[in-house]
């Protein structure tokens, strides 16, 4: 007997015009990259040759490496998160879903799944705008690491997640 968990249903193709919510998260996820860069523009001449590349739990820096390290995270927010999620956003019937997609849900289901990449989008890239300025505060000095900036934007992120879930089973 073939296994049905791997075996991907045949989900329509919906041309669902984009929610100014959805319009709106794009404009902020693209908003984070512009401020990213610029960070990385304004500091580079002013970072010394060794910068903070990773922080352990307690937000003080324990690695460090070349200040051309700072331009990891724009290129990994523009790389691996805008753009892919750019593409990803206009396929959700390729999606993986919490609940079975049917004829009645199927309209509320990408949209949610939809929104949840814009909003997952947009959160991580301003975590990213966020890590890259607290990486120069503290390479310039006026931070000695990152202190409690990354716990609210985790618990933002999974948030997101458990409210995307929520509203997914709702919609089933």
């Amino acid at each position: 007997m073939k296994s049905n968990l791997w075996r991907q249903e045949k989900r329509p193709v919906l041309n669902i015009p984009f929610s100014p919510l959805e319009k709106t998260l794009e404009v902020v996820a693209a908003l984070g990259l512009v401020l990213s860069i610029i960070i990385v523009f304004q500091s580079w001449s002013m970072l010394p040759d060794t910068i903070p590349t990773h922080f352990g739990a307690s937000g003080k820096p324990d690695g460090w490496g070349g200040k051309e390290t700072i331009l990891l995270l724009p290129v990994l927010s523009i790389f691996l998160i805008y753009i892919p999620f750019v593409f990803l956003s206009r396929y959700p019937h390729i999606y993986n879903y919490i609940c079975p997609i049917t004829e009645q849900n199927v309209v509320e289901q990408y949209y949610l799944a939809r929104s949840l990449l814009g909003w997952m989008k947009a959160e991580i890239i301003w975590l990213f705008a966020g890590l890259e300025w607290q990486t120069v505060q503290t390479a310039l000095g006026k931070s000695e690491g990152l202190g409690m900036l990354t716990w609210p934007p985790l618990l933002i992120i999974f948030g997101t997640i458990g409210i995307y879930m929520y509203k997914s089973y709702q919609a089933r």
